[in-house]
């Protein structure tokens, strides 16, 4: 099967893509195994909407975030292209909530929410919707196996037999902080795509940097509660009921206060106002109450799990990979961006903005000759399982990491033979931990605990 063009994934990035490829004339594949991280994002997408805003301000405080280590062209393109993404997106019939909320490390409210803290599922309909109108966009149910790749990327192989010839092909198969124990995370969200671009020879950069969301359910059954809820007044404490941090700091220097915290932490929400959290926190009153507290009367408990990934395949400002023909987009690319360590809510604009960039490149780009090789690089596996990965990930390239742990893991995932699941698994495991290792200072989100007093320039 043919196409112009073959997009992996189906997340925000992956339809922003496809829209904008169709309504260049493109004949677009759409295939994802199943709804990743955007269905499950509380907070919003950050914008400078408001009169004593900017894109200026915006890109300020992004750079801030992500120390020194953000591309300042892509950032600059990013924030400006804030307020023209959200116009984009209020054409396809989103709606946005009224008003903008002020989320941790920005400096003016700017983020704009759909249906209080269910943003990503809400957003998500609208996209399937706009795509449904698209009569030149196929969608498909597989997962991705393989990219066809000689000189240049011509498509990929899916499960099922599936085989898709492309001109171009865009990945938008989201990050790999799935592979961590203790995630917020699908388990799709497993580096796969990025696993299979570096096996085809693309450059992969920044996979040290995964950022770990402070405030996750610490229970049998985790989840996420947004960093909006800080914003509107929520506090951290201990258990004698003390403030411990400054919790509008970025989302890095909260989550490792609350990891080195001694004893349990907690998020407080009850002196806010009861109405104000059903009607804008809905999902966080619900699964607290699932999980057996009443957040209108008691603390929650919390402990930080890895959330959203930094690094990936690395890309210009039009989504083009050092392979010829292969594009990506979204958390699974390196744009620059984020840098060290990613804004609050700047992951969906860039899904959006960088999406529809990547869509529109691969479209117009000239077609790539035809590639007939499957590339499968022979890389060590880990005798591990799924599950094991997880584990080593957690305790080795955690909040706080060491040396010594990211050798001794490093060793473990490379030795002895597996599934080829759990292969993949500890392949990009090995990538992280190696990066990790790589970077003996600390910065952002990466940070060495054999190394606490060295800086990173």
């Amino acid at each position: 099967m043919a196409v112009d063009l073959l997009i992996v994934g189906d997340g925000l990035a992956g339809s922003a893509a496809a829209i904008e490829a169709a309504r260049m004339g493109a004949s677009v594949a759409l295939v994802s195994a199943a709804h990743g991280s955007s269905d499950r994002a509380q907070g919003g997408i950050a914008a400078a909407t408001l009169p004593e805003d900017s894109p200026r301000l915006h890109a300020l405080d992004t750079l801030a975030a992500g120390g020194a280590l953000c591309d300042p062209s892509a950032v600059a393109m990013l924030t400006s292209a804030g307020p023209e993404t959200v116009r984009w997106l209020e054409s396809l019939g989103v709606h946005f909530d009224g008003g903008s909320a002020r989320e941790a490390a920005h400096s003016l409210p700017r983020v704009l929410h759909l249906g209080g803290d269910q943003s990503g599922s809400t957003l998500m309909t609208f996209m399937r919707r706009a795509i449904e109108r698209e009569p030149t966009i196929t969608r498909y149910r597989a997962r991705l196996q393989s990219l066809i790749v000689d000189e240049s990327c011509g498509g990929a192989s899916f499960s099922g037999g599936l085989t898709m010839r492309a001109g171009a092909t865009v990945l938008a198969t989201g990050g790999y902080a799935g592979l961590y124990g203790r995630t917020t995370n699908s388990r799709i969200s497993n580096g796969k795509g990025i696993l299979e671009a570096a096996r085809a020879g693309a450059r992969i950069a920044d996979l040290e940097f995964v950022q770990f969301h402070p405030t996750v359910f610490d229970g049998i059954h985790t989840f996420l509660i947004t960093e909006a809820l800080r914003g509107a007044g929520a506090i951290l404490i201990d258990e004698h009921g003390e403030r411990f941090v400054d919790e509008l700091l970025p989302r890095d220097q909260v989550a490792r206060a609350v990891a080195a915290h001694r004893g349990r932490a907690f998020i407080s929400a009850v002196h806010l106002d009861p109405d104000l959290l059903r009607h804008s926190f809905p999902n966080f009153v619900r699964n607290c109450r699932l999980a057996g507290i009443d957040p209108l009367r008691h603390p929650v408990p919390i402990a930080p799990a890895a959330h959203y990934t930094m690094g990936g395949v690395v890309t210009d400002l039009d989504g083009r990979s050092s392979v010829d023909g292969l594009y990506a987009a979204g958390e699974c690319a390196r744009t620059g961006v984020h840098g060290a360590n990613r804004l609050a809510s700047n992951s969906l604009l860039e899904a959006a903005a960088f999406g529809r960039r990547a869509g529109a490149a691969a479209a117009g780009a000239p077609k790539v000759e035809d590639a007939s090789q499957v590339r499968r690089r022979p890389w060590r596996r880990g005798s591990l399982t799924v599950a094991q990965v997880g584990d080593v990930l957690d305790s080795a390239a955690g909040v706080l990491r060491a040396g010594t742990e990211l050798k001794g893991a490093l060793a473990e995932l490379r030795s002895g033979a597996v599934s080829s699941v759990a292969a993949d698994a500890a392949d990009m495991a090995s990538m992280i931990c190696a990066a990790a290792l790589a970077r003996p200072a600390s910065i952002g989100a990466h940070q060495r605990r054999d190394e606490a007093d060295r800086i990173a320039v």
